[in-house]
């Protein structure tokens, strides 16, 4: 099929195929240009380029699907496995697009005779149709990633979203009370392919986590300001219903919702709308903690087991002073020299009082986040260390304040960065005066460094 449909487009199409390696690594208009005009049979029209791409990409998602690792275990639905399916799932449906031949039908019956170690699938044809027909994506999901995205993120008139740019011709926004209706007309266009199509665009945000999303083809400004029309007066009776009415009867029945957004913006979203629910319960649980503290530490001095209750407001009420303290310490170390340091030593007041207080009502704090902004604190402060020895007896404050909260930090990018910083800037420093060697050692035993051979050595 390659050589039958690309000979209409290439002199030579595996010589084409070959030298499509220059367009994978710069997919510039200008870069397009040279590779059609040195290989193309004629010149070749905006819709052939489009298919000849697409036949060159059909090749590169075919040697793709021959990986290695993909062959190399005994199950199908891993993740080796699945990628190479995924692969050969693109160059299928790559080639349905050129030459309109259907070859999925008997590639998942060929694919039913793998058997499954894992009772969930049984055979590759349910790991396809599982795991590899849900990871396919159309422009038409790209356009309602745009839209219910665009809700949350301003964009340009121009925007790249992957490999997609997105041109906006008009875009309009509107809320009434709890709903929020957007409207576009988008063009998009593969950088890949470089195949575009415009698309009128609507999407409704009900509030939390319901969405609404319609896309149709663009068929001209006249009918698109009848549906943009058409929904926005729907809107202003402020009635959800009619408003998905409106937007089922210009669009059809076909939606999209938050599960159609690609993951990493997916996830950005439900982090965005579960903030105001989140910062709620942490207002609610700090007050039940305030409410109830002498209660609870009556019960701890007693020994006696407290009520689970008000040892979990304890420990979220904590964990959220200890976060907001963290998250203030890393703001304000963010810039060298420190412009605020007595506030960064509040900060690391602020911590030492709650790891006090959490240790007298046996609290646990697993603060994962936390752990990683104190590790970036660390790193960063140590790198300004160098630059003013002031700040060594901080930083040792805030590893023993770590260590006071039952924080084990991963350390050994901060090693490493000290090791290197010792006989390339510390000791030279030491010897020319300008720091005092004791503090230096010091900090080398807070980060489980012994530098003492080091600094005998010298001076020895």
């Amino acid at each position: 099929m390659f050589e039958e449909t690309g000979s209409k487009l290439f002199h030579h199409p595996w010589k084409a195929r070959d030298e499509y390696i220059q367009v994978i690594g710069d997919r510039s208009i200008a870069n397009l240009t040279r590779f059609f005009a040195v290989h193309q049979s004629h010149r070749l029209t905006n819709a052939e380029k489009v298919d000849a791409l697409r036949l060159l990409e059909m090749q590169r998602h075919t040697l793709l699907m021959f990986t290695s690792c993909g062959w190399f275990f005994d199950e199908v639905s891993r993740p080796e496995g699945t990628q190479i399916l995924r692969y050969a799932a693109r160059a299928i449906e790559l080639a349905g697009d050129v030459a309109g031949v259907q070859l999925e039908k008997a590639f998942v019956k060929r694919l039913a005779m793998i058997p499954s170690n894992v009772d969930l699938f049984r055979n590759g044809a349910e790991v396809y149709r599982q795991l590899v027909k849900p990871a396919q994506i159309s422009l038409e999901q790209v356009a309602a990633h745009y839209a219910i995205s665009s809700l949350f993120t301003p964009y340009a008139p121009e925007q790249r979203i992957y490999c997609y740019t997105t041109q906006q011709s008009d875009y309009q926004m509107r809320r009434m009370g709890s709903l929020t209706l957007a409207i576009a007309q988008l063009q998009l266009t593969s950088e890949i392919t470089r195949e575009s199509v415009n698309f009128t665009v609507a999407v409704l945000h009900l509030g939390g986590w319901d969405f609404h999303c319609c896309i149709q083809p663009f068929t001209g400004r006249r009918t698109y300001s009848q549906i943009r029309d058409a929904l926005f007066e729907a809107l202003q009776k402020a009635s959800a219903a009619q408003t998905i009415l409106a937007m089922n009867r210009h669009f059809g029945d076909q939606s999209f919702s938050l599960q159609d957004l690609f993951a990493e913006e997916r996830h950005r979203i439900m982090r965005l709308l579960s903030q105001e629910t989140l910062t709620r319960l942490d207002q609610l649980y700090t007050q039940v903690y305030r409410d109830n503290y002498g209660v609870l530490m009556a019960f701890h001095r007693d020994e006696v087991e407290a009520p689970k209750e008000l040892q979990v407001a304890a420990e979220i009420a904590l964990g959220h002073r200890a976060t907001l303290a963290v998250q203030a310490i890393d703001r304000e170390t963010s810039d060298f020299p420190f412009t605020k340091p007595q506030l960064c030593q509040s900060y690391l007041a602020e911590l030492q009082a709650i790891a006090t207080e959490a240790d007298q009502l046996r609290c646990s704090l697993q603060l994962p986040e936390l752990r990683q902004t104190l590790e970036r604190v660390v790193l960063r402060s140590l790198h300004h260390c160098l630059s003013d020895p002031a700040i060594v007896p901080w930083l040792e404050q805030l590893l023993e304040t770590s260590r006071q909260l039952h924080q084990p930090l991963a350390l050994d990018r901060a090693q490493e960065a000290y090791l290197q910083a010792l006989h390339r800037q510390i000791l030279p420093a030491i010897a020319s005066g300008q720091i005092e060697a004791q503090a230096f050692l010091r900090l080398g035993d807070r980060l489980a460094i012994d530098g003492r051979g080091g600094f005998t050595a010298f001076s020895d």
